[in-house]
């Protein structure tokens, strides 16, 4: 079960770039899904899209 602070705690672990979601559930104590089902950006990033703001840019 996610609560509010592993939440916070997994969207605060995110944006470092050696960390994977996979990583970051265990450290936790979660699953890869849960994290995908309660933070909208990994929706997009599990369900194989990318989410706007992670693509890299174009030029």
């Amino acid at each position: 079960m996610a609560t509010e602070e592993v939440i916070r705690a997994a969207c605060d672990l995110l944006p470092d770039p050696g960390r994977s979601v996979t990583s970051i559930a265990g450290l936790l104590g979660v699953s890869p899904g849960t994290l995908c089902n309660h933070i909208p950006d990994l929706k997009e990033l599990c369900a194989g899209t990318v989410p706007r703001q992670l693509e890299a840019p174009t030029t």
